[in-house]
């Protein structure tokens, strides 16, 4: 049954130094995944732990501090844009938000740390339970996504608190759902689909247009990996349901997209006809237009994130009555520049790049292709959505970003797909190669 083997995958039985290091790496990796949608903020929790975790264990040398050389150039990367932030808040004080910005940078140097902790588990064991949490975790979030859409009548935001921040982790990992859609067992192949199917349901029922815009983008990427997989024979009970999936999936995105339309359609009509009234439209025009003024007027180091707003305003030169009171322009890359100008841009270019090159830079092989599959789908995700709303600045859309960056790392290009069940089947020749490292 799939609940003992993932069981006894996770679980590794025995004890021992090396064979808990990996036990609580897995289990890490596995409730990460499961989190985006059902628990956004425990992924910030689940990257500080593994921070604090890390730093502790190597301070008493519980294993070597070793990194790779592309570890190091990914994380010089992750780091970049961690001084840039720090120089642009330093050079521009405001005591009252300076600390909550400088603050917001230090798990993204947990990937320092984190990394050389995951290289204690054994090649590709991580993997399974970073794809199979991510279905499960998609489907847990639909019923989620039902209730608050039918009987609260609001925008899905399902643990996120956040409707754009939701559409972005669901189509995100319900993509990284399907990169099980060749996996041995049936059961886990069932789990790939629906958690894509419920990923894709999910983002519809958040309203989130920006999200709707990654999804090309992903299917191109996922035929790109599994069309060099080996694809299971489908029965034809199993087409049925991936019919009445399909169709479940059109008919919801049929009326969201509908509904969605005619509240852009809305916000157009009210530019001409009541252009002193603030819509979501007019909003985000603004916030774009105040944004492009206030980077000119700065273009070399910016304001700082803790000024952002209120040069944005300042530019607009809009009265105090009628200040917009946004915490963010909704562009990634607008409020990087607003916030330290050029130098900040290039800070941000530099955290899009590592996980990419962490991916690239492996070795040919199974691993390298699963990790450039999901480096691609975790790159196009947080530009396409973070052209039109949050990028970085956000707890939980920072911590998917590193904790994926550093099992990224962590992947080797030549390391082997396996599914959950056949990492149980491996679970005591894993103990026993731990256990042999202690001596």
């Amino acid at each position: 049954m799939f609940p003992e083997q993932l069981t006894k995958a996770l679980l590794i039985p025995s004890k021992g130094h090396y064979v808990g290091i990996d036990r609580n790496n897995r289990i890490f990796t596995f409730i990460f995944a499961l989190f985006p949608g059902l628990l956004a903020s425990g992924t910030s929790v689940i990257l500080v732990c593994a921070f604090a975790w890390a730093l502790i264990s190597l301070a008493v040398k519980r294993f070597p501090f070793e990194l790779t050389r592309t570890d190091k150039i990914v994380a010089s990367c992750v780091t970049l844009f961690v001084l840039t932030t720090v120089l642009s808040v330093v050079m521009h004080p405001n005591a009252s938000d300076d600390k909550t910005f400088l603050l917001k940078m230090i798990p993204f140097l947990a990937i320092w740390f984190v990394i050389p902790r995951l290289r204690v588990s054994i090649s590709g064991r991580l993997i399974p339970f970073l794809i199979t949490g991510a279905g499960l975790g998609m489907i847990g979030s639909l019923v989620f996504s039902i209730i608050q859409a039918v009987f609260l009548d609001i925008r899905a935001e399902g643990g996120a608190g956040n409707a754009a921040v939701f559409g972005l982790f669901t189509v995100l990992f319900g993509s990284i759902s399907l990169l099980n859609a060749h996996s041995e067992s049936k059961t886990e192949r069932i789990i790939a689909v629906a958690g894509f199917a419920c990923g894709l349901l999910c983002a519809f029922l958040s309203g989130t247009r920006s999200a709707w815009l990654v999804m090309p983008f992903n299917f191109v990427i996922l035929f790109w990996y599994l069309r060099g997989q080996e694809l299971p024979v489908v029965s034809r009970s199993i087409k049925v349901v991936l019919a009445i999936l399909i169709v479940a999936v059109l008919a919801i995105a049929g009326l969201k997209v509908k509904e969605r339309y005619h509240a852009l359609e809305s916000d157009i009509s009210l530019l001409d006809e009541k252009p002193n009234e603030i819509s979501s439209l007019k909003a985000r025009m603004l916030l774009w237009e105040g944004g492009m003024k206030a980077f000119l007027q700065a273009p070399l180091m910016g304001y700082g994130p803790q000024n952002r707003m209120e040069k944005v305003n300042s530019a607009l030169d809009v009265p105090g009555g009628k200040k917009l009171l946004f915490t963010h322009v909704h562009n990634g890359f607008l409020n990087a520049a607003v916030d330290g100008g050029i130098v900040g841009l290039l800070g941000v270019l530099a955290l899009l790049a590592a996980p990419l090159i962490a991916a690239f830079r492996k070795k040919r092989g199974p691993g390298r292709d699963i990790a450039i599959a999901i480096s691609l789908l975790l790159v196009t995700s947080y530009v396409v959505t973070g052209t039109f709303g949050i990028m970085f600045g956000h707890d939980a859309t920072d911590a998917v970003f590193v904790y994926l960056t550093i099992v990224l790392c962590w992947i080797a290009g030549e390391a082997v797909y396996l599914s959950v069940s056949q990492t149980a089947e491996l679970a005591e020749t894993d103990k026993i190669a731990l256990g042999e490292r202690t001596s």
